[in-house]
């Protein structure tokens, strides 16, 4: 594709967003205090001209924006990723951990799951089967390495507070479906650039806004997108529809089970976090670059929705058409993480030659607010059926609980810490080195939980 700036890009025909309720224009009216207005403005101004650099630098280096290391490095290195390491990660918004399960493992359950579909086949379709218990999904979200890995990316947030009720050393299943993409030179119905969790209310919801606090006050380079202090507290589900995120997932990710190279019906990265965050919080308040809050319009965020979708037409200083890169080659047990505000979105084409197989597996903290989405998926699990935030739609329900070859069995869970993520083990209370924080939100959990 044709490089493109940003003043290329504002020379398009102009696209409008929808106008929405009248109460969202008075939502847009107070995000940012009359003493905050024109340092927001003069910060809009710096923002777009970083924009249009990083997008160059972005696609100047490809594939490797995307930081990558070696599992069994970070391991040796006491399980937390390097210092260096860790801050490009944080600037960069995703990184790769190589070699988390041996690659042996990862292609057996990429044939479990190939015959698995085979002996059920009106159970979605290659791009997204709607299944969610079979033996390799549990496995892979209790497999030792894997609760191990989570762990490790955890550490990238930080609890400025220790008495706020969060454990970043705990995880929580959040069962999500898989993908096995076949080679096709045909274009296929893929996710455009998008971020999950939630559509408007990332300005809707105040304690999600909150998060978001420096960048209204016109101080976006000083924003922390890294700070788990009010994300506990954040909801990314007004609208209760069944089909959005009902918990924080602070890192997004999933686990290969196949060779794909970059480009090959894989993932795709906008690896610049602080800037390309600033801009989509920012945009609903400039029209052609203008200050303008009065307008009902929040473009790419439609109420209800579960994704927020930036686009071309509607945010066109990120030039996405550069800013986006593929990931670079991926191997079976390779692990990809990404923030839960990175823009991201899957290759329209597959024209490799092998399976593109990756299981969804993120990052789920234990808090207050993924506490409840524990109690639900605990019951799905045990009842095999549908978790609650595919409820609401038909086509993501595949009937597992008439399969009889489903994996909702505990003997597919591989470890303790397995156990205590899917809610059929208390979490430890009395281990040492917790914080007041970690000790009340296990606590907490055991009481919802029914063991305390």
């Amino acid at each position: 594709m044709p490089s493109v700036t940003q003043a290329q890009a504002l020379e398009q025909p102009k696209a409008r967003a929808p106008l929405l309720e009248e109460r969202f224009a008075v939502l847009k009216k107070s995000l940012v205090k009359p003493e905050n207005k024109q340092k927001v403005i003069e910060s809009y101004d710096r923002l777009i001209k970083i924009l249009e650099n990083e997008a160059n630098f972005i696609a100047k280096n490809g594939p490797s924006m995307v930081p990558a290391i070696d599992f069994n490095e970070v391991r040796m290195n006491g399980g937390t990723l390097p210092p260096d390491f860790a801050k490009l990660v944080r600037e960069r918004g995703c990184v790769i951990l190589r070699n988390v399960v041996p690659e042996e493992q990862a292609v057996k359950w990429e044939q479990d799951l190939v015959d698995y579909t085979n002996r059920h086949k009106n159970s979605g379709t290659p791009k997204f089967w709607s299944l969610y218990w079979t033996p390799p999904q549990v496995q892979i979200r209790s497999h030792p390495k894997v609760m191990e890995a989570m762990n490790c990316i955890s550490q990238l947030w930080t609890v400025t507070d220790p008495s706020i009720p969060i454990d970043l050393t705990s995880q929580v299943v959040y069962p999500d479906r898989f993908r096995i993409r076949l080679p096709s030179k045909e274009a296929e119905y893929v996710l455009p650039a998008h971020l999950d969790s939630g559509a408007t209310e990332r300005w809707e919801d105040e304690a999600n806004r909150s998060n978001y606090a420096a960048i209204f006050e016109g101080n976006w380079q000083e924003w922390d997108g890294w700070v788990a202090d009010k994300r506990i507290d954040a909801s990314s589900d007004l609208y209760h529809k069944g089909s959005s995120c009902s918990c924080w997932r602070s890192m997004q990710a999933w686990i290969s089970l196949s060779h794909c190279n970059t480009g090959e019906g894989t993932l795709r990265l906008l690896p610049s976090l602080k800037a390309s965050v600033a801009y989509m919080m920012l945009r609903p308040l400039f029209e052609n670059d203008v200050y303008d809050d009065t307008q009902p319009t929040f473009p790419g965020a439609t109420p209800g929705l579960t994704q927020f979708k930036p686009t071309t037409e509607l945010h066109p200083h990120l030039l996405m058409e550069k800013s986006i890169v593929g990931i670079p080659p991926v191997r079976p047990g390779d692990y990809a993480f990404w923030h839960c505000d990175l823009v991201h979105e899957v290759d329209k084409y597959h024209p490799g030659k092998n399976y593109s197989t990756a299981v969804y597996h993120p990052c789920v903290p234990l808090t207050p607010y993924n506490i409840d989405n524990l109690v639900h998926v605990r019951d799905a699990f045990s009842a095999c059926d549908v978790p609650r935030d595919f409820s609401g739609s038909q086509s993501f329900n595949g009937n597992e609980k008439e399969h009889a070859d489903h994996g909702a069995r505990r003997e597919n869970i591989l470890s303790n810490e397995g156990l205590r993520a899917i809610g059929l083990k208390p979490f430890d209370v009395e281990q040492a080195g917790l914080t007041e924080g970690q000790r009340a939100v296990r606590q907490l959990a055991n009481e919802k939980l029914g063991f305390a």
